[in-house]
């Protein structure tokens, strides 16, 4: 696996860096969209290929998170989120990832993944993406303007890591980039009586989560025995 994802994941860093060069996009923008905080956001554009489409002849439930993947190493080398990372040693950590199928891609099938930061608490980040049907010409200096129909939706959670402990990721985000009180406000994820869609997504995502982290320590528990 590793002879060939390796590949694809420095060929999206370098696609990343590229877009990033040549968009005329200013930095603060480019990191805005990075962070989700301006529309449209980052788009990442592949295509249904020979190591994605499975025995059904349509992309294999796994290479959909194969892709979200790909497209979050090329949206973080485009908005900043992989250089803040070299440039203060601390690492983006994935523990959890969902997803959700709503339509098959045929072989060859070219798409679109939507990449954002949809929320975030004193511990977590959540990114969210969307798989849509590409528009028929090149996304345009890595965003869109108009999108296909949700093909389907990922949700990650993560956490920021330095010299091996969990930071808090607004104050990470204060330190190397542009985002005002008002934007981390927005990202921030409450709970409360306002809370937003997103905050449901985030709440019922954690509660999912301590639930599988229970069982399985029970599991862990009932196997030492």
């Amino acid at each position: 696996m590793g002879i060939v994802h390796i590949p694809r994941t420095f060929a999206a860093i370098a696609k990343g860096y590229w877009k990033r060069r040549t968009s005329p996009l200013s930095d603060r923008e480019k990191s805005l969209v990075g962070l989700g905080f301006q529309q449209p956001p980052y788009v990442y554009t592949s295509r249904a290929g020979l190591f994605d489409v499975d025995v059904m002849f349509h992309m294999n439930n796994a290479s959909y998170l194969t892709h979200a993947e790909l497209a979050r190493w090329e949206w973080s080398s485009f908005g900043g989120i992989l250089d803040a990372n070299l440039k203060s040693r601390s690492y983006f950590i994935v523990t959890a990832s969902m997803i959700r199928f709503r339509r098959e891609i045929p072989p060859l099938r070219r798409f679109d993944i939507e990449t954002r930061i949809g929320g975030m608490d004193e511990r977590n980040l959540w990114v969210y993406q969307t798989f849509h049907n590409s528009n028929e010409g090149p996304s345009e200096n890595g965003t869109s303007n108009e999108r296909g129909k949700i093909l389907a939706q990922v949700f990650t959670q993560a956490v920021i890591t330095k010299k091996g402990k969990v930071i808090n990721p607004r104050g990470w985000i204060e330190d190397h980039f542009p985002a005002t009180k008002e934007y981390l406000d927005d990202l921030s994820v409450s709970g409360g009586d306002d809370a937003s869609l997103f905050d449901e997504k985030a709440a019922r995502f954690k509660h999912l989560e301590e639930a599988l982290r229970q069982s399985a320590a029970i599991y862990d528990e009932e196997s030492n025995r």
